[in-house]
């Protein structure tokens, strides 16, 4: 599912549309399609941010303004379709608030659902990419990293009992309640393992 944040890469688009079942441009996501000719297998929300120079294959229009287009999508997608996985691209870059809407929107979707966004970093040489993955208790967390991969927790919602094997600083049964804080921590191995006893949080992984 592309998102009308930062556009991703010809590469990044191109690998994800591969690998997935479905693709969808959400609004603004569909500028980015047009830019590299090609095409979702749907379009859909309200019309309001997309550049429309070619016509989509396929296209929803969903306009009500109460809500983003990214509920609107999701609760399409959600009775239209059987979802294992969702992966968004788009999703941050150009507007902070609309990341932090976006992640704790997704919070509330099935817990047994995997849930990932891919960011593109273009600003610091060594860092390209910003994997954030959601971590709960009805899914397994099996974000492939490296040894020496920077990444940090970021607490959208509620969680209980975090527990990280594999880091420089490890996490152990923490609560978000308790103001816990895990910044550019570290790992010190490769496919470091995490486990959650409720709710949900977000690791962000930067490679």
């Amino acid at each position: 599912m592309v998102l009308a944040g930062t556009p991703p890469s010809k590469t990044l688009l191109q690998t994800e549309m591969i690998e997935a079942d479905l693709v969808l441009a959400v609004d603004g996501g569909f500028n980015g399609f047009q830019k590299y000719k090609l095409q979702p297998d749907l379009l859909l929300g309200d019309m309001d941010s997309v550049t429309m120079n070619e016509e989509p294959l396929e296209y929803l229009d969903l306009p009500d303004q109460d809500r983003t287009d990214l509920q609107k999508a999701l609760d399409y997608v959600f009775k239209t379709f059987s979802i294992q996985s969702i992966t968004f691209l788009g999703g941050g870059g150009v507007r902070t608030d609309h990341l932090l809407h976006n992640l704790h929107i997704c919070a509330s979707i099935d817990p047994a659902i995997k849930i990932i966004f891919k960011n593109e970093i273009s600003l610091d040489k060594d860092i390209s990419i910003e994997i954030i993955q959601r971590i709960t208790p009805q899914c397994e967390f099996d974000l492939r990293v490296r040894e020496a991969t920077i990444l940090s927790v970021l607490p959208i919602c509620d969680y209980q009992g975090l527990n990280s094997e594999g880091l420089k600083w490890e996490i152990k049964n923490k609560d978000r309640a308790s103001g816990f804080i895990s910044q550019s921590n570290q790992t010190v191995k490769d496919d470091p393992a995490f486990r959650i006893r409720s709710g949900c949080a977000y690791i962000a992984v930067y490679q």
